[in-house]
């Protein structure tokens, strides 16, 4: 959660310095954003078929959903 904060806030920063600095250096920012937002991208595509591929355990037919008054005790 914090890298994804840090990568937008880093998209915003990198957005408002394109509005005030000069051409080249302007191209150099531009082009770091794109290689972040491409790994950025395949990353979120490797975690939706990871949670396409994900199996969950069947809960068990016997297991009570509450425990009971013994196993309290």
């Amino acid at each position: 959660m914090k890298t994804l904060v840090a990568f937008l806030l880093g998209l915003i920063l990198g957005g408002l310095g394109m509005l005030f600095l000069p051409d080249p250096r302007r191209d150099e920012l531009n082009a770091e954003v794109r290689k972040q937002t491409d790994a950025l991208q395949t990353q979120v595509h490797q975690f939706g078929d990871q949670l396409k591929t994900l199996s969950l355990p069947k809960p068990e037919e016997k297991a009570s959903p509450s425990p009971s008054a013994s196993a309290t005790q």
